[in-house]
């Protein structure tokens, strides 16, 4: 009895999942007892309309929208669910073929009905072949008999779809769906795990735990499960070249591109140049582009660089040299000319290397800063700082155009891991510097130059987590014999005051070596590798781009810049009524500049980020944890980064990933010190102390857990770019099986 009590908690979660499975998840089943027997009709016994014809075997075709349903009798009866089954008809079997005429497996229909008098209009709700749950469709048009059900097929002309048969009143049957009760057990462990009164906040972080550190490993492994379904997917694909008659082509094999370009020494794409092109005068006027499309001519690439009649990619070299190269080159042992890599499969790899570094990171800067730290706010904080990154919109569509951005946050986690591991040793004993792990910090570091250029300035992190050092001459003591004499510490400040001792300059010359030489020698490469291409140690080629406007040209209106700040910043999403009942809100810019649909400002959807706001009054205790100067300066880069990518980038939910994670940085600081004075002020005897504490740490978790409920939500939204809908159909019309009955 007492072991059942100690579990009382978890018991109850399974008691409620349960009923909820039996009930609203089988809401089908029990509402569609006592219907009247089921009918079976195939297409001999339906009746097209005009906007439908057969389009093979098992397969129709839309050829007038407006006219475009399915109408079956039904024998003056109450009908309450209808199946639509999806037969046998495949892309093979239909009768056209070609990018003009597009295969649905996944459509939109409407279920009207009509009684003795009219017509009564239905819903819209999608029905996925993929998904068994979705064929069962409701009738919620009308309640009473009925002697005529018309489905309404809401898709493009020339879409062709499989059909089978429509079912009338069948009965669904009960059935129990693992995937559901499992989502449902993960989000109440989540939900038991982090409440205000768990073991967690009890629990020291230790990092030498096998337990802790096993269950670290584990939070990866949902996220391998999916790289291995990402490196089937890369095998199904073939070359990613889209191109539509008379528009610009999209070549989503840019990096393996420039790996093979590498790969035979030289730095262009092998690609071909439209002769109209090598003659023009102003090659990247734009209006010149659409003349050129207008003729039919294919070979214009969009977001390509054009230079000196070569095509180029403006995105860092450094995936291509990592991945891409190696993958062709080890490939061509055994396939001639080598394999391609994936851009898919990059962009994950890289993200597989920040959530490990980025979780990493998390619990290093804990350890430094906050030694005696709990285990439930760690893991508040590494659920906040994953969220915050935005990752997750990279692993959503892993394109060629997410690799930049995924490489420089690994390689800028990586670098601050490497970092803050370089102090060895306690304050007792006095503090040693591992210059190999400065040295790592630095590569990693500068090697984001080479990804995505904003993430260098990142770099400037070195000096709060080297602060101590510097002002003991330990490092860059150069600049250590700028600041004033009673900012330096220990034995340093001893030797330099009143010049008795001559202050010894570069004797710090090996920490400054190994934190200046890795960097230097990739600095250096990448200029270079500017110079072979564009004639230039500093251009990048970002100006010679194919883009919506003329680049060599362009410049940027200053006045948008406070349109772009509110719709990063505080743009709330839009409400829906149907699931995921979030969508994207508008967003109109005036004057023109770069914008797509975002999902929603940065404090709606990683509310976490409010808690900045505290660190005025909470400067004391940043101070006393040593950790004042990493905030201020992970703040400061936050916002220089969302005012260079408002003004020069324009508006991107994928730019998000710039500048979000360093403004969650100083906010996840909060969290551990926000539960410190928690705990403190529960010791006292005053009821409106502890009530006051109680009601400050559920607060902090309500923020948490509203973050990563956000970032679900978000995930199902279908306005947004690369929404799950297309990308990922199956995993999305399952989920929202679940809220529609």
């Amino acid at each position: 009895m007492r072991h059942l009590t100690r579990h009382r908690t978890g018991l109850l979660a399974a008691a409620i999942i349960i009923i909820i499975e039996i009930t609203l998840g089988n809401l089908p089943f029990w509402t569609s007892l006592g219907a009247p027997s089921p009918t079976s009709m195939n297409a001999a016994h339906v009746e097209l309309g005009s906007g439908l014809v057969q389009g093979g075997d098992g397969v129709l075709r839309v050829i007038d929208p407006t006219q475009a349903y399915i109408d079956a009798p039904v024998a003056n009866e109450q009908v309450r669910y209808v199946r639509y089954d999806f037969g046998g008809g495949s892309p093979k079997k239909a009768d056209l073929h070609g990018a003009g005429y597009s295969f649905a497996w996944n459509l939109r229909i409407r279920l009207d009905a009509a009684d003795d008098a009219a017509w009564h209009t239905g819903k819209v709700i999608d029905v996925s072949h993929g998904v068994a749950a979705t064929h069962v469709i409701r009738n919620r048009s009308y309640d009473g008999n009925v002697t005529r059900l018309r489905l309404w097929v809401q898709e493009a002309q020339n879409t062709q779809f499989p059909f089978g048969r429509v079912m009338v009143n069948v009965h669904p049957s009960f059935r129990i769906s693992p995937v559901r009760v499992l989502v449902m057990a993960a989000t109440a462990a989540i939900l038991i795990a982090l409440r205000p009164r768990s073991r967690l906040y009890a629990m020291p972080l230790d990092t030498t735990d096998r337990r802790q550190r096993a269950a670290l490993a584990l939070a990866t492994v949902p996220f391998l499960i999916s790289f291995g379904f990402t490196i089937w997917a890369g095998t199904q694909q073939g070359a990613q070249v889209f191109h539509r008659p008379f528009a610009y082509t999209y070549d989503m094999d840019q990096y393996a591109r420039l790996g093979d370009a590498l790969l035979h020494g030289r730095p262009w794409l092998d690609l071909p140049v439209p002769k109209e092109l090598l003659t023009a005068e102003n090659p990247y006027d734009v209006a010149f582009h659409e003349r050129l499309l207008a003729t039919g001519t294919n070979e214009v690439y969009w977001d390509h660089v054009y230079f000196n009649g070569h095509w180029y990619t403006y995105f860092g070299v450094v995936p291509a040299l990592l991945l891409f190269v190696p993958f062709q080159a080890i490939t061509s042992l055994w396939i001639e000319g080598g394999a391609w890599l994936p851009a898919s499969v990059a962009t994950i790899m890289f993200l597989i290397g920040f959530l490990v570094f980025g979780l990493l990171l998390v619990v290093r800067l804990f350890t430094r800063f906050f030694p005696s730290v709990s285990v439930g706010s760690t893991i508040l904080a590494m659920i906040t700082f994953m969220c915050g990154s935005n990752a997750w919109v990279l692993w959503m569509r892993p394109s060629f155009y997410e690799i930049p951005t995924a490489s420089a946050l690994m390689f800028t986690m990586m670098g601050l891991w490497f970092w803050l591991g370089a102090r060895r040793g306690d304050e007792s004993d006095g503090y040693r510097l591992s210059r190999w792990r400065i040295a790592a910090g630095s590569l990693c570091m500068a090697l984001t130059l080479g990804c995505r250029m904003t993430f260098i300035f990142c770099a400037l992190f070195f000096l709060p987590i080297f602060a101590d050092e510097i002002r003991s001459g330990l490092i860059l003591r150069p600049i250590g014999m700028l600041l004033p004499r009673r900012w330096r510490m220990g034995v340093w400040k001893e030797q330099t005051r009143g010049h008795r001792i001559p202050p010894r300059v570069f004797a710090s010359w090996r920490n400054d070596l190994a934190a200046a030489l890795p960097a230097f020698v990739v600095f250096a490469d990448l200029l270079w590798y500017n110079l072979w291409r564009f004639g230039s140690l500093l251009d990048f080629g970002n100006d010679y781009q194919f883009t919506v406007v003329d680049l060599t040209r362009y410049r940027e209106p200053l006045v948008v810049l406070p349109q772009m700040l509110q719709y990063y910043l505080i743009q709330p999403p839009r409400m829906t009524g149907s699931f995921p009942w979030l969508t994207v809100p508008y967003t109109p810019v005036h004057p023109w500049q770069y914008h797509e649909r975002i999902i929603g400002g940065l404090f709606w959807m990683i509310p976490v980020c409010l808690l900045v706001f505290l660190m005025p009054a909470m400067r004391h205790t940043l101070r006393r944890h040593r950790a004042w100067g990493l905030a201020c300066m992970s703040l400061a880069l936050g916002v220089f980064e969302l005012l260079f990518v408002s003004y020069k980038g324009g508006l991107d939910w994928r730019y998000v990933c710039d500048f979000s994670w360093l403004i969650t940085l100083p906010g996840i600081l909060m969290i551990p010190i926000m539960m410190e004075w928690v705990k403190t002020k529960l010791m006292l005897a005053s009821p409106g102390i502890i009530r006051t504490a109680r009601l400050v740490r559920a607060s902090v978790i309500t923020l948490v857990l509203w973050t990563l409920f956000m970032t679900v939500v978000s995930s199902f939204m279908t306005g947004r770019a690369s929404p799950m809908i297309t990308s990922n159909p199956n995993v999305f019309y399952t989920v929202q099986s679940w809220f529609v009955w």
